[in-house]
């Protein structure tokens, strides 16, 4: 315990660099799925507290997910990649396409579907980058959202239940609020 109390001061002092090891390791997760999202949001929350924590992941993760989907939607054409495509990958491209928005969404919710597979997939689909993108920042949002905030502070959270009210009316926020956009993408494009 004493060991992760001097960790602790030791981030507080340099909290710059706090931030960008909280960030980078965020966006290399996006490229590398072994590593557990769910630790490193919740050390961020910890560390950083809720809003700091939440919103530094947010963003790693949000910019290596866009690399990733770019990376792969630049190659999908190339050798290797044509490598990742078989009879299971294709059956999800084709329900990613089926699908639309509210499907990615519920996917980048949930911290325990793969979200490198669903980028890979939607990349390797005739998704378009415009709606893609909102439909994973808002999903990856409530996604670590559901994780900071009671990592942040997990007795008030269990021993107050407007605070439980509350971050249901946030989740359901975060949907409509992304709906919205995505509904706007498709009437411009």
């Amino acid at each position: 315990m004493e060991y992760i109390q001097n960790l602790y001061y030791i981030s507080q002092d340099y909290w710059i660099l706090t931030m960008l090891v909280g960030l980078v390791t965020c966006f290399i997760e996006s490229f590398i799925p072994v590593l557990p999202l769910i630790g490193i949001v919740t050390g961020n929350a910890i560390i950083l507290g809720l809003f700091k924590g939440m919103i530094i992941s947010w963003i790693g993760s949000s910019l290596g997910t866009i690399g990733l989907f770019s990376l792969v939607k630049i190659f999908k054409n190339n050798m290797h990649i044509k490598k990742f495509k078989n009879k299971r990958v294709n059956k999800i491209i084709d329900w990613i396409n089926r699908q639309g928005f509210k499907l990615l969404f519920i996917v980048y919710c949930c911290p325990f579907i793969p979200g490198f597979l669903v980028t890979i997939a939607s990349a390797l689909s005739d998704r378009h980058t415009k709606s893609f993108v909102p439909a994973m920042l808002s999903g990856k949002f409530v996604m670590f959202l559901v994780i900071s905030y009671p990592a942040s502070d997990i007795i008030s959270f269990i021993r107050n239940p407007i605070k439980i009210a509350f971050f249901v009316l946030l989740v359901f926020l975060a949907w409509k609020i992304g709906n919205k956009v995505n509904n706007r993408l498709d009437i411009n494009e």
